[in-house]
């Protein structure tokens, strides 16, 4: 007797269903904080405390648009999220000429969701220390990120931009809270972090990609 039946294929079918709905849910909940947040940051006293709440608010909204692509894609890839990314940084961007350009080499597939969501916050964080720091006021510039690797090996992420360089007390040291998260992140899924070497500007992001998918 045949076990392929349209029944065997229902668990699976339903497994993808649950987790797009699941992925949905948070993304929605997600949303909720952004709101609460956008509305404790005008009751703040402060400047500093109004900036601070305002950098976690755009720190959520980023895992919300990346869990909105995933419940919205039949199989949840690395590219789907990080458009969503450049979107989202598109406001912060464009308003100072800051053009932000995103290029997938290759989609490699086998990322779980919460590796894509945290590579997306971790790209986010790069990005967002670019437009804040490496440009002179009125100046234009780039922001490229690229992503691609080896189908059933890794995946790879490179932030890089045109502006200032790294100042030469600073530069190497990752003090910074932005910096700090990002080693955080990535060392939280198994991930690679490599900070630019001498002479350049290129953060470079390695994820070995779960063989059979996520």
């Amino acid at each position: 007797m045949s076990t392929l039946t349209p029944g065997n294929r229902q668990p699976a079918h339903g497994d993808d269903l649950l987790l797009r709905e699941t992925n949905h849910r948070c993304s929605n909940d997600l949303q909720m904080v952004v709101s609460l947040l956008a509305l404790q940051s005008r009751r703040a006293e402060t400047p500093e405390a109004r900036q601070a709440l305002t950098d976690v608010m755009e720190r959520v909204s980023i895992l919300a648009r990346a869990r909105s692509a995933l419940s919205q894609d039949r199989q949840p890839s690395i590219g789907g999220a990080l458009r969503q990314v450049c979107e989202a940084l598109h406001a912060q961007a464009e308003p100072r000429s800051i053009l932000i350009s995103m290029q997938v080499e290759q989609e490699v597939h086998g990322l779980s969701p919460h590796q894509i969501t945290t590579l997306a916050l971790v790209v986010n964080e790069l990005a967002t220390n670019a437009i804040k720091h490496a440009f002179e006021e009125g100046k234009s510039g780039h922001i490229r990120i690229t992503a691609g690797g080896s189908p059933g090996r890794e995946v790879t992420i490179m932030v890089d931009d045109d502006g200032l360089p790294f100042p030469e007390a600073t530069s190497r040291s990752g003090d910074g809270l932005g910096l700090g998260l990002v080693k955080r992140l990535v060392a939280s899924i198994g991930g690679l972090f490599i900070p630019p070497p001498p002479g350049s500007k290129v953060f470079e992001i390695r994820v070995a990609v779960q063989s059979g998918g996520a």
